[in-house]
């Protein structure tokens, strides 16, 4: 191994992982079939995560990559932890995005689907879904998720559409699943119903106008002037509103006005929702069109009247000249019309808050139409009671949910589809010629059976047929945590896995998603799905914008993994042709000339949580997987090579030394020990509170600085001693220290931790050099983590001895980069203690500090008064160090120099202060602006009295 260079993540990853798969490493105690087939893991307590289905048209994205990549670390360190960790895989039918994908497919092919008819057309579709279905499935396995792939269940299977019936018919038959006409949200692309979590409304709303519209009296004595931001509505009015308290309008009431464009004449009537200071007080009544004037209307018992189609083309109710233009269209006409007739007052520009599909993204009409609802009050009644035993991270998102849960709608769970869960609801028809389900109403009630009724119940009669609307996808969606489970039925995995342990997943669907399996989960089981919450950061661009096709500013989690050539990364862009394409073509250009080098799937992951320090928001672009991730692996790749060609060369060299390592053990030894401890303690409070803020650093300070940068460097000496004792020594503590590295970072970059795990465990073997630490497992997934312990008194008192240590040879380092003296130029130093820990640093350690810092002759002053002249001093609380640099130091151009930054520093810190002394700067900036200047202030005057110093020392000379 010391011959490759780099980690050749494409050859290495793939073959770690289907090693992992073949020797079962994935699987929990009992199998996909029930049995039990891992005893030791079946005493220990489960740990169980249901992934968030992706959809099954879903491609790898990076939001679903830091997703699974947190799933991943939790389920690997609980898994190494002694758990019967078991993480459930599978996808989601995505009713209405899988139906307009194998839509689009068939229309390129010239077929309609719905000439094709729905048994052909859903055909179609499962073909689709056998071809293309698992693709991001495969994709997560490239991401190294350690999912019991044998459990992948999917929305459809037979079992869980099982459950989702049976869900169904028993919330009907406890009155809490009706059907009932009433305004839904309406989707006039996909031509479907959605619920109140589908609709997105842009805060602040978007541009559009209030038009003011005469409404000329029947009776010919005048007119009212009505308000309205939708004029094309106008053709479904069946009255005019005002508040009953509107002394404008009281006289008003009970007078008829005629529509204009129509000439139908409609009523005043006089209700106390009205408004009276918005618009002109007047309020056209449009029932089948708005859910506000829909109550209005139903409280005056007014017919309503729809006048679009489903597709939001207006029907044959509005005159001729209108019929069939699409609504924003009719819109404009309407208004042409309006003021050739000397109807519209005044049209006002105002910002209107539009809802829009969260899928299509198109402005959704308020329709009239038949549904099917689930009640939600009682069912959220019982999730609060339960909410004291959910814990929810970050904390504040409980809030948002519970507000959600007190002010909760009905959800119309109905979709006007044909791709999904058919609803289990028959009607009896009579008579061939009635087949709308109004009219079938009328005569028997629609009956829900979890299996084709034979017969209607009511009145005998045989002709049945089942309801066209299929569920919406989150009803079996709510279902998942259970029916992956084999819920209904009490398997052996429902009854040993259920409830699951944690949920991650995002913030945007905690009331889609998260909720709703709470409320299924305690109204059917009494107990909630998941302990734990955890709703990960959204992932940004480097500008802290979204990331989106149409902006052309996603990054392919494959593309980072794999590579591209520069016009692959070119082609999304182009595709999407955002207003800046051309400077995002030309950065391309500049940074990646020949394309992206990919880096793997773990410097992919270590980045992602690196990067997630920042919080709920997580900005990230192509260079910073290369600057960060590739890095962080080349550092563990290197440190690796060393360690090994060291413990080649011992091996060559034979000697059957037999040592007790423990008795010869150094004190940088017992350090890098104590650190390993410490940063497992600091990685597992984070895999068991969630909390992943800090995560990437305390990976980083560990390997990159202690391990790499600190404990490889002090080890030298002995490696290349002449005593076997001393190198061996070193040697072994090096692969003991590095094997509980590789334990610790294991959960984050697996790949490349197996495979220096595979590497380091035999060569230790060769010369004994493990001793009695030899762990025990030969595949690193299966080891023990860390177990976490306290820190004891010595091993406190050689990490202060080491800190010590640490800043004395920063501080040389940082004198000679002030005086740019080069590491090859040995400087001689005198060091004066000042506390016990630097009085047996300067003893113990005189030889490293010398080497690590570059110091030619190190002396230790017995006394202050000894120290030489013509130095520099370097002034710490444990410690002070005197630096002959005389000889590289022109002393008179070094004083201008340091003078001059001594003024302008000087100049900084009274700009600071004044800053901090103005009370309307510290009253009207936010607490971190502040903060941030109050510590740079700080940092400044800290700078400022060393170079002072320093100016002080050469002065002298």
């Amino acid at each position: 191994m010391t011959k490759e260079t780099r980690f050749n993540y494409a050859e290495i990853e793939a073959r770690i992982y289907e090693m992992w798969r073949e020797k079962g490493c994935f699987q929990s105690a009992i199998n996909s079939q029930g049995v039990v087939v891992d005893e030791k893991k079946h005493g220990k307590n489960p740990y169980v995560i249901s992934i968030p289905p992706p959809n099954v048209t879903g491609r790898l994205h990076m939001g679903h990559a830091l997703n699974n990549t947190f799933q991943d670390m939790l389920i690997r360190y609980k898994r190494m932890d002694g758990y019967d960790a078991l993480w459930v895989p599978g996808t989601d039918h995505a009713g209405i995005a899988t139906q307009t994908v194998v839509k689009k497919m068939l229309d390129a092919e010239g077929i309609d689907y719905r000439e094709l008819g729905r048994e052909k057309f859903i055909e179609k579709i499962w073909e689709w879904k056998q071809k293309f279905g698992g693709i991001i499935l495969q994709q997560l396995e490239k991401l190294g998720c350690s999912c019991d792939w044998d459990r992948t269940r999917f929305t459809m299977d037979e079992g869980l559409s099982k459950a989702v019936v049976k869900t169904f018919k028993t919330l009907f038959d406890e009155g809490l699943i009706y059907r009932g006409k009433r305004i839904v949200n309406w989707c006039p692309v996909d031509r479907t119903a959605l619920s109140d979590d589908e609709v997105e409304t842009k805060e602040g709303g978007e541009p559009g106008f209030l038009w003011h519209i005469k409404y000329l009296y029947a009776d010919g004595t005048g007119h009212v002037v009505v308000a309205t931001t939708r004029p094309e509505t106008l053709f479904g009015d069946v009255a005019v509103a005002v508040n009953p308290k509107d002394e404008r309008y009281t006289k008003l009431v009970g007078k008829n006005v005629i529509l204009p464009l129509q000439e139908r004449v409609i009523p005043v009537i006089a209700d106390e929702y009205v408004d009276m200071a918005f618009g002109t007080g007047c309020l056209k009544i449009t029932p089948a069109h708005d859910p506000n004037d829909f109550e209005i209307g139903s409280r005056h018992k007014l017919e309503p009247i729809n006048v679009m189609h489903e597709d939001a083309r207006m029907n044959d109710v509005v005159p001729e000249r209108y019929r069939g233009l699409d609504r924003y269209i009719c819109r404009e006409k309407a208004i042409e019309e309006l003021k050739k007739k000397g109807l519209l007052v005044l049209e006002e520009e105002r910002m209107t808050p539009i809802g829009r599909s969260y899928r299509s993204k198109a402005a959704i009409e308020y329709r009239l139409s038949d549904q099917w609802f689930v009640k939600m009050k009682p069912l959220a009644e019982k999730v609060l009671e339960k909410h004291s035993e959910l814990n929810i991270v970050p904390q504040r998102w409980n809030k948002v949910y519970l507000e959600w849960l007190h002010n909760i709608r009905d959800w119309c769970i109905s979709r006007q589809i044909w791709w999904g869960h058919r609803i289990p609801a028959y009607y009896c028809v009579r008579d061939q010629s009635l087949k709308t389900k109004d009219q079938c109403q009328e005569a028997c009630p629609p009956i829900v059976s979890e299996t084709m009724p034979e017969k209607c119940p009511h009145c005998g009669n045989t002709n049945i047929e089942q309801e066209t609307d299929v569920l919406d996808t989150w009803f079996s969606s709510s279902l998942w945590p259970m029916s992956t489970l084999g819920w209904p039925e009490e398997t052996p995995d429902f009854e040993r896995y259920f409830p699951t342990t944690t949920l991650v997943t995002a913030k945007d669907i905690i009331f889609f998603w998260v909720a709703r399996m709470n409320m299924m989960s305690v109204h059917f089981t009494g107990k909630l799905p998941f302990k734990n919450v955890f709703l990960n950061p959204v992932v940004l661009d480097e500008k802290g914008e979204t990331m989106s096709k149409s902006k052309g500013n996603g990054i392919d989690p494959l593309v980072v993994i794999n590579g591209s050539t520069l016009e692959d990364l070119k082609h999304p862009v182009m595709e999407a042709r955002p207003s800046n394409m051309k400077e995002i073509i030309k950065r391309l250009e500049k940074t990646f000339p020949e394309g992206f080098e990919g880096v793997g799937a773990d410097a992919l992951r270590y980045t992602l949580i690196y990067l997630s320090s920042s919080g709920q928001q997580l900005k990230v672009s192509l260079n910073s997987f290369q600057d960060l991730g590739r890095r962080f692996m080349t550092k563990l790749w290197n440190a690796a090579r060393f360690i090994m060609m060291y413990v080649e060369q011992e091996n060559e060299k034979g000697d059957s030394v037999s040592i007790d390592f423990t008795a010869h053990i150094t004190d940088e030894d017992k350090w890098i020990h104590t650190r390993a401890q410490l940063a497992a303690n600091k990685v597992r409070e984070c895999f068991d509170n969630h909390d992943f803020t800090n995560l990437g650093q305390h990976y980083y300070q560990y390997v990159w600085n202690d391990f790499c940068d600190w404990y490889i460097e002090l080890c030298k000496v002995r490696l290349i001693s002449d005593d076997a004792v001393q190198r061996k020594t070193a040697l072994h503590n090096l692969i003991t220290a590095f094997a509980k590295t590789l334990i610790i970072l294991h959960p984050l970059i697996p790949h490349i931790t197996e495979e220096l795990w595979s590497k380091i465990l035999p060569l230790g073997d060769k010369n004994e050099l493990w001793g009695s630490a030899r762990p025990t497992t030969e595949i690193l997934m299966q080891a023990s983590f860390i177990e976490k312990r306290d820190i004891a008194f010595e091993e406190q008192v050689i990490l202060e001895r080491f800190e010590c240590l640490k800043e004395f040879v920063s501080d040389v380092r940082t004198l000679r980069k002030s005086y740019n003296i080069k590491e090859a130029q040995n400087l001689s130093a005198h060091a004066y203690a000042l506390d016990d820990a630097a009085k047996h640093l300067l003893a113990q350690s005189q030889a490293t500090i010398s080497r690590l810092a570059h110091i030619s002759d190190l002396t230790v002053l017995k006394n202050r008064d000894e120290k030489p002249g013509r130095t520099v001093a370097i002034i710490h609380k444990s410690y002070e160090i005197y630096l002959d640099v005389s000889e590289y130091v022109d002393v008179e151009k070094e004083k201008a120099r340091l003078s001059k930054e001594i003024q302008k520093l000087d100049n900084h810190i009274v700009s600071l202060n004044k800053r901090l002394q103005n009370r309307s700067f510290v009253e009207n900036a936010s607490s971190e602006v502040v903060a941030e200047q109050r510590e740079s202030l700080s940092a400044n005057k800290e700078k400022l009295q060393k170079l002072e110093q320093l100016l002080t020392d050469i002065a002298s000379w």
